[in-house]
Parts: structure tokens; sequence; C-alpha cells
């Protein structure tokens, strides 16, 4: 069976990344590839996974620990695991975050009997081992990112052949950066594989999820904007025609966020807030 590199960045996780770990360890897939990047934590989370490797040496579920001296984000940890990575599947995993442990034999399967590059699968989200949303990545997923659906980090696995070396992670998007990675996953394959069922859980809890170990003072517009239309002058001559449609339909999805976001300071600013709800409730009717 084909080597699956599992990719996940780690800050500051001493209390929960060895249940991450060992939850990983429960998929009925081998051989795992496990690339962790740590970015410079300052508690025990290096240590805590030391001592995991040194308890789990086995050639069908093999850990690698990458160290970065200065905190550079958790998109530069993914680019450095995926250069580290030599998976014919990549799978991101975010490390507070877990699978359900036929996710990626499944997945796999799915793959290898399609010749596809891409497979996605549905969502949960978990808080205190209940699910309090599902997410079903169903229907057109082209237009649904385009609108601004999130397919989420963990739920797809793809093709190393796909994104190696052609794609990365941008490391100037500190906040959703799943959001654009997987937007032009999705428009650089032309198509993927819908498998229903929920194989993927967000982990809602009390401390620090991700993204709020990277600062961000205010709303990336213009930095996410660029970066889908950078990618679409690049590849314009490689991706279907759909696709084109579909990107600069995204890229029109983050102007109007953009021209809401603004609108909404201004008539709280002038008018309130209470007003403001008022307006937006009248328009949702």
């Amino acid at each position: 069976m084909p080597i699956v590199s599992v990719i996940i960045p780690v800050l500051n996780r001493d209390k929960i990344i060895i249940d991450t770990l060992e939850k990983l360890k429960k998929q009925n897939y081998r051989p795992l590839e496990i690339i962790i990047v740590d970015d410079a934590s300052n508690d025990n989370t290096v240590k805590e996974i030391n001592s995991f490797i040194e308890r789990n040496s086995d050639k069908g579920f093999a850990v690698s620990l990458y160290l970065n001296k200065i905190n550079k984000g958790a998109c530069f940890c993914r680019n450095y695991g995926l250069t580290k990575s030599s998976g014919k599947y990549i799978q991101f995993l975010d490390s507070d975050d877990f699978l359900n442990e036929n996710k990626i034999e499944l997945q796999v399967k799915f793959l290898e009997s399609n010749n596809s590059s891409l497979v996605i699968s549905d969502y949960e989200y978990l808080k205190d081992n209940k699910v309090v949303k599902k997410c079903k990545n169903d229907g057109n997923l082209f237009k649904r990112i385009s609108f601004g659906w999130s397919i989420y980090t963990s739920s797809p696995l793809i093709k190393s052949s796909l994104i190696k070396n052609r794609l990365k992670w941008n490391e100037k998007i500190l906040f959703l950066q799943d959001k654009d990675f997987l937007f032009k996953v999705l428009m650089l394959s032309g198509s993927y594989t819908y498998i229903p069922g929920y194989t993927s859980y967000y982990i809602q809890h009390d401390n620090y999820q991700i993204s709020d170990l990277y600062n961000i003072k205010k709303p990336q517009f213009f930095t996410m904007i660029f970066s889908r239309l950078s990618f679409l002058i690049f590849y314009f001559f490689q991706i279907k025609y759909k696709c084109i449609f579909y990107t600069l339909l995204g890229i029109c999805e983050i102007f109007f966020q953009f021209i809401f976001y603004y609108l909404k300071k201004v008539i709280i600013f002038f008018f309130g807030e209470k007003i403001f709800y008022i307006i937006k409730k009248c328009l949702n009717r």
C-alpha cells in the first residue's frame, strides 16, 4: 500500500498533542508517515512528542519531529512538512483535531480505484465529546467554496503530485488559511471524489484554537484577493474553464465581504449596533 504522509503543525500543545497522536495511531491504514513541525513551542510540547516517539517506534507508523528556532506560523510549518514528505498522498491535520479511524483507509481506496487526485468527506464540530455542528461537503463544491464555504483542513486526502512543488500554503494569511489553500487545491485539481460520511472532527475546547495562536488585527481581504488572483494568473492556461470562472467568483466573494465589513462599521459608528441588526434582520426576510 502507498505511504500516506500526515503533516501536523504544532505550537504549545503539551496538554493535548499526545491525545492527538494516540488517536492518529488508531488509524486502520498503514504505512503512515507522521511529520510534526513544532513552531518554537515554549512549553513541554517537544518533550512530550519525543517521549511519544520513543514509545512508538514502528515502521508502519513513523513519526518525525522538526523544530523551528523561531515562530514562523502554521502555514510555514505545513509547507516545510510537505517538503519533507515522501508519501503518495497527503493528509493535513491540526494538532488539536482528529480523524475517524477508517478515514485514511477509506479515502486511499477511492483514490487508488478511481485514479483521482483529490477525495473529500464530511466533518463535525465536537465539544466535550458531543457533536455541536455537522458539515457536509456535498453538492457542487466548486460553487460552494466560491461563496465562502470551508471544506476544512483535514477532510480531504490529496495526491502529493497535485500540490508538491506546485502549491504552497500562503504564509501571509494568518486566519482561515485552509479556505485559501483548499480553494486552490480544488481549482487546480479540476475534479474530486466525494465520499459521504463524517470522517474528520474539529475540536472546540477551552485551550487556544490554532487560529488563536497567531495574532491578527483585522481581516486580510486584500491579501486573500491577491493570493487567489496570483494563483489564477499563474495557472490560467493549466486549469479548466469552469475553474477559471469559479476562481473569479471566489475573488468577487471576498471583495463583497470587504464591502460588507466596512459598511457594517460605518452603520454602527453613525447609527449604533442596534440599528445595524434591525437593517440586517430586514434584509434577511
